[in-house]
């Protein structure tokens, strides 16, 4: 029987690749949580960054900014985070492969959540450079902020993010 995302070749459908690829990194993201989830499910969250909210760097006189995408599973209760996601720096003129820097990120700790401010400790990778950098992800519903890269200090621009993250409690489901 053929599965109807999936050809006679066995290749995957272009159209629906993206669900699958979410759906798939979903997965990943909550096995490692599943056994906790189940023990302490009112603590077992989710978030999605939207609309790839920005940052603008406050100390850049150049108006550097940082662009995210991203998703994550998280459990309050016992302190644990998986989450990735993508990132593009503008205006890096400071930055040895700047003006446009681009990367993935993906979560390394889990700092804390309260009143709707996600903090956590990620770890970034260049994709021009062999480099590993650390900083600290905050997300709320308005966007993002943190010393997010190269320990430099990001907010949520005047005129808003263009973007945020969106929260789900996952209640008695893990």
């Amino acid at each position: 029987m053929n599965h109807p995302n999936i050809n006679t070749t066995g290749e995957q459908r272009r159209s629906h690749g993206k669900h699958v690829g979410i759906f798939s990194l979903m997965l990943l993201l909550a096995a490692p949580l599943a056994p906790v989830a189940a023990a302490q499910a009112d603590d077992f969250w989710s978030f999605n960054l939207i609309s790839a909210p920005v940052a603008v760097n406050i100390n850049s006189p150049r108006h550097e900014s940082i662009r995210m995408t991203g998703a994550g599973i998280f459990d309050t209760g016992e302190g644990l985070v998986v989450a990735s996601g993508a990132y593009e720096l503008f205006n890096a003129f400071d930055h040895p492969n700047g003006p446009i820097v681009r990367g993935t990120w993906h979560s390394t700790g889990f700092v804390s959540f309260t009143d709707g401010l996600l903090i956590i400790e990620i770890e970034t990778h260049d994709n021009a450079t062999v480099g590993v950098g650390t900083g600290q992800l905050w997300v709320t519903e308005d966007g993002i902020a943190g010393p997010i890269y190269a320990e430099e200090d990001y907010r949520v621009p005047a005129d808003g993010s263009g973007g945020g993250a969106l929260f789900h409690s996952h209640g008695n489901a893990p």
